[in-house]
């Protein structure tokens, strides 16, 4: 499908925050303007540090950002078998990296890639990201804790969805994504 072409802003600062989630060190002495070249390999120059990128929006298109190749082999199967576009990341770096680069209807993100804190930090810039180019992208939040604070922090910092990895999550999921209702599991 293709719809009306978006347009989605990143700027320096989310990619400062970006290196350092991956606790990786930014070049020295770089401007923002250099950095966005360096990151995206994007040649035009662009006023106040801002790049834009553009996409097609697909309601057919799911990121899944899980550190588990299992679980990230599992979703990209299930969901490719009933047609939807799947690309996977597996650490927070290239999962906002692989998300700004295209459109997707869903994020799939455990909470623990690798630590809670790494997790909230991507779905908050997630959030972030999504709330600033009004994209109408859904994050459903899975993962295996038993913490119930963790609903509460997911659900505050911008999920649509808490699925906790129990017993038949799989088919909750995918039963979630074809009939979306933003509601807690």
């Amino acid at each position: 499908m293709s719809g009306p072409e978006k347009k989605v802003e990143v700027n320096a600062e989310i990619l400062k925050e970006i290196f350092k989630i991956a606790k990786v060190a930014p070049p020295k002495e770089i401007t923002d303007e250099a950095l966005l070249d360096a990151v995206f390999k994007i040649k035009q120059p662009q006023a106040e540090a801002v790049q834009e990128i553009s996409f097609n929006p697909s309601s057919n298109n799911i990121l899944v950002i899980d550190d588990i190749g299992v679980v990230t082999y599992q979703l990209k199967i299930l969901l490719r078998n009933l047609g939807y576009n799947v690309q996977v990341a597996k650490d927070i770096f290239s999962g906002l990296n692989t998300f700004i680069k295209s459109n997707y209807a869903f994020v799939v993100m455990d909470l623990f890639v690798s630590t809670e804190q790494e997790g909230l930090t991507l779905l908050n810039e997630t959030k972030k990201i999504i709330t600033k180019n009004n994209l109408d992208t859904k994050i459903i939040v899975i993962t295996a804790s038993n913490k119930a604070e963790n609903r509460v922090k997911c659900l505050n910092g911008g999920a649509d969805i808490f699925l906790k990895k129990d017993a038949g999550w799989q088919d909750k999921l995918i039963e979630l994504i074809e009939n979306f209702v933003p509601e807690t599991l």
